[in-house]
């Protein structure tokens, strides 16, 4: 941890050194703890009541048959717009009727009660304007519902100029300036007495007309407008875009587009989709189908974020080994950035062997990222969706780096053009999830308090934009908030329960004896419990709070308190691991010995009984190559003596404390067994595998962000003034830019050793063993994020551990 701030101090009474009671130390830390231990032991939650536990089982149990297909929710909304297209196909015996009679009839009897067809849950203009005027004109051709007809007209009259006005627009759905157009060209050949001249209704025409005219054809026979072709249908060569048809008879899964097709062509594949999709849903059809890999991926993610997905590993390993499968033929790249990217990123987090080549859709000709040709909020939601995506990067995935330069750029951009944020983005909080995604990477997040916040921003009638409206009940329903608002309490009564715990064995132990050592229980437990929470690991929060005190206690006298005569004998005791031969400590280290030695071999005796081996030894070799690290750090100090740039961080990897405490916490997850093999895969100085990464990352982390405050108390030694030591004439700006370019590699090989492919990976490391690492580091740097979080935790801190540990979600 990073160091304590000091003030001058003499020895209290009941505490002496053997060398003089007057000698005058650096005390560490002013800053009090923040946690009132009668406050932490008060904490009552009722959610350790065994009903809601019970609850929480039933709920699994039902969102387990949502997610195999099994229950009753609805797969997607209906598309009134699509289901019109579909209408519009005459018969193949060439009989005057329609060949999906059943689509004319859910037509008819679905007009809502202001005369519009849509999405009834969700009011959005445009949609209910493509949605009407294509029912209309499908009821026209048949000549039927003469009076759905005129209740439609008169909607469309009723609304068409308010849609010029942004305010009232909210947004559009995905290609309205290209279809509605042309559906309106459409009416006016069939003399509807719809108000044509409009001025907004004339902008749109002459837009269509340049969009479509400045578009190459490579961009009209193979881009993303396969799925509106029938807006488009005056520019389309039919046998050209026969070449670009997917496999399953359909143009980019669009029923509208795919209809189009068929009544141009009369290609049997076509038709054969069509009824596909008839046979699947009835009397009408979605915008997309099929809708299985989009719904998978949705309902994955929504499962993930909400931190529920221990629940169901099984059904999630069943649905992206599905989409997997797919992942190169049926998952078109080109038809949307938005979906590409999630699913890169969740198969990616579940470690399959996925490449970012996929990205490589999205770019120019020149080679440089673009956005898609549809409207700003779809743009911003992909651009979004991409920056999530480009954090996961492993070394060397240079188009990863681009994405997310590119994203980054656009969303700052459109953060600062606010105007643009129409009332649909708004309602959908987008403005406000963009400034938090930028300002909160994936590496340096709290995974609790993340999932704490999705709960809150989730909504179970959450509706998306395409062609149409649509909503998704598989992936957004009440169960699962339900499940994930009860689990996270649940899991928050635990850790409360724990908490206690940790802070009455803290308070009631020998460490308030010492004169100069911080109080930090509460952080110490924060920094396990945050990443690593689930029930199981009790035994592991518990043992590694008690070690990350001691770490910061001899941090606090090895950076602040001893002086080096004493600390050299601290460190020679230590060596030789025997508490009767401390004799010639002063009082207060004769007293950190004992905790520091009772302390180690509770934590052997326990790792021990879990991985069935001898490790007394293991533990013996890492504490001393620690507070080694401290003892040169301390030396240098002394001497005023800053070391090379290497030489700084060889050491400072070493005296960050991360190692020690981190190995412990593995060897202590219950029913985790890591065979000596294991853990040097996991763990080995010198190389740069899961510890060592997670100790350059928090070196690197801690001093970019605290080294102003180590060097107005005095400290000479720090990675930032090693550079500029070198590098005479440089600035702190130069330094710390440059520390930049050493955490950045750092992060993206800790990613890939976290999340390297099965196939490629150390199977005989338990994965939850690697999560526990990765979790801490990312909790770590949300610690250092802006300063010493953990030294002054009165600040952002503080907030974090009230979300995580101590406030409950509303049901």
């Amino acid at each position: 941890m990073a160091s304590a701030s000091v003030a001058s101090s003499t020895l209290p009474s009941g505490l002496s050194s053997s060398s003089s009671s007057s000698v005058i130390r650096r005390t560490a830390n002013p800053h009090p703890n923040v946690w009132d231990y009668d406050f932490v032991q008060s904490l009552q939650s009722p959610y350790t009541d065994s009903c809601y536990g019970e609850r929480a089982e039933t709920l699994i149990s039902e969102i387990k048959l949502v997610l195999t297909g099994e229950g009753d929710a609805l797969m997607i909304t209906p598309s009134a717009y699509d289901t019109a297209w579909v209408a519009r196909v005459p018969a193949i015996d060439g009989s005057s009727r329609p060949q999906f009679p059943q689509t004319v009839d859910w037509i008819l009897k679905n007009q809502l009660k202001d005369g519009s067809w849509g999405t009834e849950s969700h009011f959005l203009l445009s949609d209910r304007l493509l949605a009407t005027l294509s029912c209309v004109l499908a009821l026209l051709k048949w000549k039927v519902g003469h009076v759905q007809v005129e209740h439609g007209i008169e909607f469309i009259k009723s609304n068409l100029e308010a849609i010029k006005d942004e305010s009232n627009q909210d947004s559009c759905v995905t290609d309205f300036e290209i279809i509605f157009p042309s559906l309106i060209g459409e009416a006016q050949s069939l003399h509807l007495g719809l108000p044509y001249n409009l001025p907004y209704v004339r902008m749109l025409q002459m837009k269509r007309r340049e969009k479509l005219a400045n578009l190459p054809r490579d961009e009209i026979h193979g881009g993303t407008l396969l799925s509106s072709l029938e807006g488009i249908q005056d520019t389309v060569e039919w046998e050209r875009i026969m070449e670009v048809q997917s496999q399953d008879g359909s143009f980019s899964g669009s029923p509208a587009s795919t209809a189009c097709v068929f009544m141009h062509t009369g290609d049997m594949k076509c038709l054969q989709f069509l009824n596909s999709v008839l046979t699947k849903f009835g009397i009408s059809v979605p915008f997309l189908y099929p809708v299985d890999l989009l719904e998978g991926l949705l309902m994955v993610d929504n499962i993930v974020r909400l931190g529920i997905d221990r629940h169901f590993e099984k059904e999630i390993k069943e649905i992206l080994d599905c989409v997997y499968r797919h992942w190169n033929e049926s998952l078109n790249p080109v038809a949307d950035l938005e979906i590409t990217a999630l699913g890169f990123r969740l198969l990616r987090l579940h470690r399959y062997s996925v490449t970012p080549a996929v990205f490589e859709n999205f770019k120019d000709a020149d080679g440089h990222f673009f956005g898609s040709t549809s409207q700003f909020n779809k743009n911003v939601a992909s651009m979004l969706s991409l920056y999530r995506a480009s954090q996961l990067a492993f070394p060397g995935e240079t188009i990863l780096d681009e994405a997310r330069d590119f994203a980054t750029k656009y969303l700052r951009e459109a953060l600062e053009k606010s105007e643009i944020f129409t009332a649909w983005n708004n309602k959908q909080n987008l403005s406000q999830e963009i400034q938090y995604e930028l300002e909160n990477s994936w590496h340096a997040s709290v995974s609790r308090v993340e999932a704490k916040r999705y709960c809150q921003g989730y909504s179970s009638d959450y509706a998306r934009l395409a062609k149409s409206v649509y909503k998704l009940p598989r992936a957004n329903n009440q169960k699962i908030l339900e499940l994930a608002k009860l689990d996270f309490n649940i899991i928050q009564a635990i850790h409360q329960k724990e908490m206690k715990n940790v802070t009455s064995w803290f308070k009631h132990s020998e460490f308030p004896l010492l004169p100069f050592g911080r109080e930090r229980p509460v952080e110490c437990f924060f920094l396990v419990a945050a990443g690593t929470y689930e029930p199981q690991y009790a035994k592991c929060r518990f043992l590694f709070s008690k070690v990350a005190c001691l770490n910061t206690v001899l941090d606090d006298m090895y950076d602040t308190y001893g002086t080096l005569d004493e600390l050299k004998l601290f460190t020679e005791a230590v060596r030789r691991w025997d508490l009767s031969l401390t004799e010639s400590l002063p009082d207060y280290m004769k007293l950190c010995y004992k905790i520091f030695y009772e302390i180690v071999h509770e934590v052997v005796r326990e790792a021990e009984k879990l991985q069935g081996r001898e490790l007394l030894s293991f533990f013996r070799k890492g504490w001393e190559e620690y507070l080694l690290g401290y003892y040169e750090e301390a030396e240098w100090l002394a001497s005023e003596y800053v070391p090379s740039l290497e030489e700084y961080i060889r050491n400072g990897i070493i005296s960050i404390g991360q190692r020690i405490l981190l190995v412990s916490g593995v060897l202590l997850m219950e029913g985790q067994i890591l065979s000596q093999e294991a853990l040097e895969k996991l763990d080995y100085p010198g190389r740069r595998v899961l510890t060592e990464l997670n100790c350059i990352i928090t070196r690197l982390a801690d001093d970019i962000h605290t080294y102003k405050a180590e060097k107005a108390r005095g400290e000479l030694a720090s990675s930032i003034e090693c550079y500029m030591k070198e590098h005479p004439g440089s600035t702190e700006e130069v330094a710390v830019n440059y520390m930049y370019s050493l955490l950045e590699p750092a992060v993206k090989e800790l990613t890939w050793e976290f999340l390297k492919p099965d196939d490629t990976s150390d199977v005989d490391i338990p994965f939850q063993c690697k999560k526990m690492l990765m979790e801490e580091t990312r909790v770590t740097m949300v610690i250092f994020k802006e300063g010493d979080g953990f030294g002054i935790s009165k600040t952002k801190i503080k907030d974090y551990i009230k979300e995580c540990l101590i406030e409950p979600l509303p049901l």
